[in-house]
């Protein structure tokens, strides 16, 4: 990956954060949300876009009446973070990027 094809997905400081916290395991909203520390409707339109990319995916249920939203990294979205952090690793290192 060359710095000029950094992917969209990671071009917000937001959905850059969400990526992060999904390589530790599924969260629901409500825990992304008191993560981030970004708005709900924020948060909902990064994952929005995140899920278009199909980088996350989602599973809504209901407990009780309230829904309830928890999101995981889908094997692209592991494999296009880690390709990401291997791309920035090499420039700390001083490395060039294939």
């Amino acid at each position: 990956m060359e710095l000029h094809e950094i992917p969209s997905a990671f071009q917000s400081r937001l959905r850059l954060a969400v990526v992060a916290a999904l390589m530790t395991g599924p969260k629901d909203f409500t825990t992304l949300t008191k993560l981030t520390e970004a708005t709900p409707g924020n948060l909902g339109k990064q994952l929005f876009i995140l899920e278009s990319e199909k980088l996350i995916l989602c599973q809504r249920e209901f407990l009780g009446r309230r829904p309830r939203s928890t999101y995981q990294l889908t094997e692209n979205g592991r494999e296009t973070f880690l390709d990401y952090v291997q791309m920035l690793e090499k420039i700390i290192e001083g490395e060039t990027c294939n």
